[in-house]
């Protein structure tokens, strides 16, 4: 991954995105036809979008989380060699967060995405003392520190439970993330389930937020994805609900549709407003399949990964943010109307969702297996099973996280990774049955 030669001032300023995976390659998409030169920051060179001819160039760079003061530097270095101040769109917590501490350091070379006011969204428990402030529905939600405060909550409280942590990247954090087992969230059904999983993870995360569990699918949950400009007006939106969740329930939209969600925008607006946010955001909601009521999930103040969506329906995110962050007047978007559908498909984390799902009902059919017709029919229904959803997944019109025909070589090395994978969790599993006598779970 070679380092392209910085350019002077162009017709508009360079775009510097902070990732080169799904996020930063949708922002690239955005911005190329309107003759924007992005540029990807990259850690990681088996990143898809490295080989992206939607690109400008890729900088190598270090990771922000692990090396902040190394990536700062390096900025500095890619700030100066430009004579118009690049826009910088963050796509991780982690990244907002490096911008915000870095503010002072960096902002005569950068042009900002979002204000200070970011801090009160990334905080869970300031942004649901904002929404309860500005009547916007919240789930009832405590902290917690400690075994004697976990026992003293646990007596009141409604299980299941949602346990998270108060800030997204305390748990992403290097050596953290393994030790809660790779989860962003998980359930508790008990008072003694909740102990347990608290002992086991307190001596690497010791504070904890516990949220009264909304219920529903994943298809309850709806996202209002918006940009507020410096006036504090909501200059563009859209609404879309996930269909697929990977890992279900707490997991990343590997499927999302756009669908008309009216009554998540004033919620949205609220929120965001009352906290005195300017910048694109993303507001999840779940509406409680029993009480019919939409809550308030988190927001992402931020690009993430399924924005790109919007740009089908007429609002492209990326590009009246920029507008807005160079100081050029910009017309507002909002849905063509009626809301056509059109859905976002991470192709490998919907796959391997979709391998996972058939292959855990394999295991729960064939416990019942008691011939060999049985044992056949069992298979065949599996195959059935995966082939519906992932004819599912692939009805109407879509666009893919990687795929892209303009963009075939990305897409060439995301297959072959995949079948790589694919093989490797083959083997493994073989391994695995050989030696126990039956199949296991990963």
């Amino acid at each position: 991954m070679g380092e392209p030669e910085l350019k002077g001032r162009g017709a508009l300023p360079h775009v510097f995105v902070m990732n080169a995976h799904y996020t930063g390659i949708g922002i690239a998409r955005n911005l190329r036809d309107h003759g924007v030169d992005v540029y990807g920051l990259s850690w990681d060179p088996n990143a898809p979008g490295v080989r992206s001819r939607f690109f400008k160039g890729i900088y190598r760079v270090p990771n922000c989380r692990d090396e902040p003061q190394a990536f700062c530097e390096k900025l500095i270095e890619l700030g100066r060699g430009h004579n118009e101040a690049p826009v910088i769109f963050p796509t991780r917590d982690f990244d907002v967060t490096f911008l915000h501490d870095h503010r002072q350091e960096l902002s005569s070379l950068f042009c900002f995405p979002q204000n200070s006011a970011v801090e009160f969204l990334l905080d869970k428990l300031t942004l649901f003392r904002i929404a309860q402030d500005h009547d916007v529905p919240v789930p009832v939600t405590v902290v917690c520190s400690s075994i004697a405060e976990i026992d003293a909550q646990a007596q009141s409280l409604r299980f299941p439970q949602v346990v998270k942590p108060r800030i997204a990247a305390q748990w992403r954090q290097k050596g953290v993330w393994e030790a809660v087992g790779a989860r962003k969230a998980f359930l508790v059904e008990s008072a003694e389930e909740l102990r347990a999983e608290y002992l086991r993870i307190s001596t690497i995360s010791p504070e904890i937020m516990l949220q009264q569990y909304v219920y529903g699918a994943d298809s309850d949950v709806a996202v209002c994805c918006c940009f507020i400009n410096a006036k504090q007006e909501m200059a563009a939106y859209f609404t879309a609900r996930k269909l697929r969740q990977n890992p279900p329930l707490f997991g990343t939209g590997c499927a999302v549709e756009t669908v008309n969600v009216p009554e998540i925008v004033p919620l949205a607006k609220r929120l965001l407003q009352g906290s005195g946010y300017c910048g694109i955001a993303e507001v999840e909601f779940k509406r409680d399949s029993r009480a019919g009521k939409w809550f308030l999930i988190e927001v992402n103040p931020r690009h993430w990964d399924q924005h790109e969506i919007g740009t089908h329906i007429g609002v492209n995110l990326s590009w009246i943010a920029y507008q807005d962050m160079i100081g050029r007047p910009c017309t507002p978007q909002v849905p063509v109307k009626p809301v056509a559908q059109f859905r976002w498909i991470a192709e490998t984390d919907a796959l391997m969702l979709a391998l996972r799902n058939t292959y855990l009902q394999l295991q729960e059919d064939s416990l019942l297996s008691d011939s060999f017709k049985r044992w056949l029919a069992i298979r065949f229904r599996a195959i059935r099973t995966f082939l519906l959803e992932i004819a599912f997944l692939l009805k109407g019109r879509k666009v893919f996280a990687i795929l892209h025909r303009r963009d075939p070589l990305p897409g060439i090395l995301l297959f072959l990774r995949t079948a790589r994978e694919l093989f490797d969790l083959l083997g493994r599993h073989l391994i695995k049955h050989s030696r126990t006598g039956h199949a296991t779970v990963d």
